[in-house]
């Protein structure tokens, strides 16, 4: 495993379990992405380092929605 690449367990996960904020994050990423799936970027995560920011983005954002308690809202197309 790369050096860069961070599961989303501890200490930031705030009592959430992966899969919770792995099914926000997909959700919404999917909202967001047109022609692209969440399977992708998070394979195209493990060699390339800009996707595994941006998978880890996603994945914050899906933590702090949780955090707030907040529904996904749809994207407007």
């Amino acid at each position: 495993m790369s050096g860069h690449s961070q599961r989303l367990s501890d200490p930031y996960n705030h009592g959430f379990t992966d899969a919770q904020v792995e099914v926000l994050a997909r959700e919404l990423f999917e909202q967001a992405s047109r022609d692209d799936t969440f399977d992708d970027l998070k394979r195209r995560s493990a060699f390339n380092r800009q996707d595994a920011g941006r998978l880890r983005h996603w994945n914050r954002v899906a933590q702090s929605l949780l955090l707030e308690g907040t529904e996904a809202r749809p994207v407007r197309p």
